[in-house]
């Protein structure tokens, strides 16, 4: 896939899951603390310790404001290229096949990059076609299985992941069941990416 189909299929992507970050939250039982645009504290660091980090950026220019950003006067672009770095070009979503890139990226936007990954690998090891690591890691050999799946099992594989990030989340809330007042969000989150 060329960079610029990348890009537009990433576009799409951002759009699909900015609407289930809002704009900025600051709720007191969030682990993830104050949020804008789903970009928390942690990872807003994050990207700033690594401006220099040779990680194709989205647009020709890169945001230089982007080293004095704070999450109240970040914007959606700045938001955007924060994105495609760490949670598109870095875990390799681009890799898997179009269908299967915009439910795996919302899951690594909400779980985090790796606990994505991770829930892909199960899933596509419970689908008894493959038998791969699960460590968190997008490479060949996951974005082999997950085309070698989805050619068998088609839409129903989206379906399956959805099916696994509800579980996941309600794992969370029996470790944690002060996370039980997000619940009720995150599924219907989930839902959105069901296929008919």
């Amino acid at each position: 896939m060329s960079l610029s189909t990348q890009q537009a299929l990433f576009e799409r992507i951002f759009s699909r899951t900015l609407t289930h970050e809002g704009v900025f939250s600051d709720h007191p039982q969030d682990l993830g603390g104050a949020t804008k645009y789903g970009i928390t504290q942690h990872t807003l660091n994050a990207y700033q310790d690594n401006l220099s980090v040779t990680t194709k950026s989205l647009t020709a220019e890169d945001s230089p404001d982007l080293a004095k950003a704070t999450i109240t006067s970040l914007t959606q672009a700045q938001a955007m290229q924060i994105y495609w770095v760490m949670y598109y070009q870095q875990p390799k979503i681009y890799l898997l096949s179009s269908a299967i890139q915009p439910v795996i990226f919302d899951m690594a936007v909400n779980h985090g990059p790796k606990q994505a990954i991770k829930l892909l690998q199960h899933v596509l090891n419970l689908s008894g076609l493959v038998n791969i690591s699960q460590d968190g890691q997008l490479g060949p050999i996951t974005a082999r299985a997950c085309d070698q799946v989805y050619q068998q099992m088609g839409d129903y594989l989206i379906n399956a992941l959805c099916d696994e990030r509800i579980a996941f989340y309600h794992r969370i809330v029996a470790r944690q069941p002060n996370q039980q007042i997000f619940l009720n969000g995150w599924l219907r989150r989930a839902q959105t990416y069901y296929l008919a």
